[in-house]
């Protein structure tokens, strides 16, 4: 469904690859004018040479923003003001800006966990906080992409995880808050991407797992790497981007948008187990699914003693 306004502009935090990449053609190629934001000058000039071959030179307008920096996003904001000015209007603004931390809980650094929330919960706030002035004048779109994990936690990345329940519980309330306004929320969950993300779990967790202390080999070095198997299984089933990015753009032009979507056979699976399962079920299944060890071997127990 092709927007009939060339001024219906969209801004997409998070497009220099993966989901937000794909996004910015896939609303672009539909009619819509794409704010593309990416945080190194690099990822610009990429983004103009695809939208050079695709055709949508005019279409797509990258710029520089951290979502962590308040600078960037005041400078995002006026360049919104300046679109406005000019004779547009701020249609949608699509979060979808991450990056993962991993770690057991016990071995994650206390900054890690907080610049963890400052990309995927904090940012996405501060820049929503900005722009709804925006979004209330033109009864737009707000389209939160958080992740199955946020639904459904697991081990070994909990501080993404968590970040991103904390964005599944924000979006319910934004919901709530700004439909007086006319102004649509919608979370949007995938499962499994085929992402550089995705691609570089395994060896990142591998690399953990190398790099504990001698105290702690014994006690998370098998469960890190087992995640990091299942991980790189995950791969094969993946959903593209591409297919993700028509999902962001359902969210954008239905009348009546859902609330949430899920993209993925698994983020569907998953979600339907947490809702019908009791928790300790769940846990088993996380155990099997991920290869996790159940108990300690003996000589993890002899460190601990040890240890103590």
């Amino acid at each position: 469904m092709k927007s009939t306004n060339s001024a219906n502009w969209i801004l997409v935090t998070g497009t220099s690859t993966g989901i937000g990449r794909a996004a910015t053609f896939t609303l672009a190629e539909n009619g819509y004018r794409v704010l593309a934001a990416v945080r190194k000058q690099e990822d610009v000039e990429s983004l103009l040479a695809e939208a050079g071959t695709r055709r949508v030179v005019g279409s797509v307008e990258p710029i520089i923003l951290d979502v962590t920096d308040a600078g960037q996003i005041a400078a995002a904001v006026e360049i919104v003001r300046a679109r406005i000015a000019a004779g547009g209007r701020l249609h949608a603004l699509v979060h979808n800006a991450g990056k993962q931390w991993a770690g057991p809980i016990e071995t994650m650094p206390l900054t890690e966990w907080r610049t963890q929330f400052d990309v995927l919960f904090f940012g996405p706030i501060a820049l929503t906080q900005q722009l709804l002035p925006h979004l209330r004048a033109s009864r737009g779109r707000v389209i939160n992409v958080t992740s199955i994990g946020g639904i459904m936690p697991g081990p070994m990345i909990a501080a993404y995880q968590a970040a991103k329940a904390a964005f599944e519980a924000v979006s319910d309330s934004m919901r709530i808050e700004f439909s007086p306004f006319g102004v649509h929320v919608s979370a949007i969950a995938p499962g499994s991407i085929s992402t550089p993300m995705l691609n570089r779990s395994p060896d990142q967790l591998n690399r953990l797992a190398d790099a504990l202390p001698k105290s702690l080999q014994p006690v998370y070095s098998d469960a890190l790497r087992a995640f990091a198997k299942t991980v790189a299984s995950a791969q094969r089933f993946s959903t593209s981007p591409e297919k993700a990015s028509l999902t962001i753009l359902r969210a954008v032009t239905a009348p009546r948008p859902r609330t949430r979507y899920l993209i993925g056979t698994d983020a569907k699976l998953s979600a339907f187990l947490k809702r019908n399962l009791p928790d300790r079920w769940m846990d088993a299944i996380i155990f099997w699914m991920f290869g996790l060890p159940r108990r300690l071997p003996a000589r993890a127990n002899l460190c601990i003693q040890f240890q103590q």
